[in-house]
């Protein structure tokens, strides 16, 4: 028994192995209950459990809730030896090559306070229509310790959101959410303030990894489902601390990561064809060129 799945097995992911034919089939059987495709092929050790990359941790996740709720008394799954680690995210360090790319430019040509001025999240310009600055300043670092730190934040937590999401609307996500944060803080400090960084795109995507994991099925308690908020808002105070640092650029990009996760995860789940990555990434460029346009017609 599985469920049809129309892509060639090389480029499936193996997400359980060494199942019984009995467990197997149990397993197909959970899966396609929540639509997600996924088939069987005869391992080394037994049948393994083989879906698509992108699918591949929300099948986990509902496979293990249900052997939780219905205690069937089958074998725990084993966790897959030498998987990939969650933070070998290729569309991550092309992220983290592009922004460091953009600071060595800058360094280069000696206008790093020209291109501050240009396209910082200044909130006088915001209020004032400006409002391209909110994606501009993502990709703008004071300096390298700045820089650094910052691409430490993708790594662990951009890395993962990608991970589960796709190479184009996982970093459309950082994108959508992060200029959220920096228009909401804009408008929370009035006048006072010019902002850069790509650390609301970070926290950002810490709010979203704790809504992905607060929106989990499974039988948890209220209070099971509360912990990712509590352990990801803690750890964005932990990192909200330094000198120039925007605490609230933090919060804000926190929260709007959080509010986009609670929407966007199911979205996913719901349009899972292959088109949309390349047109997640499409329209990332259409909204970076815009924004680049509207500064230098500025």
């Amino acid at each position: 028994m599985h469920t049809h799945v129309p892509q060639n097995q090389e480029k499936l992911k193996r997400i359980f192995a060494g199942r019984t034919g009995e467990s197997a089939d149990l397993i197909l059987l959970i899966l396609a209950s929540q639509n997600i495709s996924a088939r069987k092929s005869l391992g080394t050790r037994g049948i393994d459990i083989l879906t698509s990359p992108e699918q591949a941790a929300a099948a986990r996740s509902h496979v293990a809730a249900y052997f939780r709720e219905n205690r069937t008394g089958q074998d725990p799954l084993p966790a897959l030896p030498g998987g990939p680690s969650g933070f070998t995210t290729p569309a991550a360090f092309v992220i983290m090559g592009l922004l460091a790319a953009i600071h060595m430019g800058i360094d280069m040509t000696g206008t790093r306070w020209e291109h501050i001025l240009t396209y910082g999240a200044s909130s006088m310009f915001i209020r004032q229509g400006e409002t391209f600055r909110a994606v501009t300043a993502l990709f703008l670092h004071s300096d390298t310790a700045h820089l650094l730190g910052n691409l430490a934040g993708i790594l662990l937590f951009a890395g993962p959101l990608i991970r589960l999401s796709g190479y184009g609307t996982g970093p459309f996500f950082l994108l959508f959410a992060g200029t959220c944060g920096n228009l909401i803080n804009a408008g929370f400090h009035g006048n006072a303030l010019l902002s850069i960084g790509a650390s609301t795109a970070v926290m950002a995507a810490a709010g979203g990894l704790s809504a992905f994991q607060m929106m989990q099925k499974g039988p948890l308690r209220k209070r099971d489902r509360i912990m990712p908020l509590i352990a990801g808002a803690t750890l964005m105070a932990f990192l909200s601390h330094g000198e120039n640092t925007d605490v609230w650029a933090h919060v804000f990009g926190f929260l709007c990561g959080l509010s986009a996760g609670v929407f966007f995860f199911p979205l996913m789940r719901i349009c899972r064809h292959r088109l949309r990555e390349p047109i997640a990434l499409a329209v990332i460029f259409i909204i970076l060129g815009f924004a680049l346009a509207k500064g230098q017609a500025g």
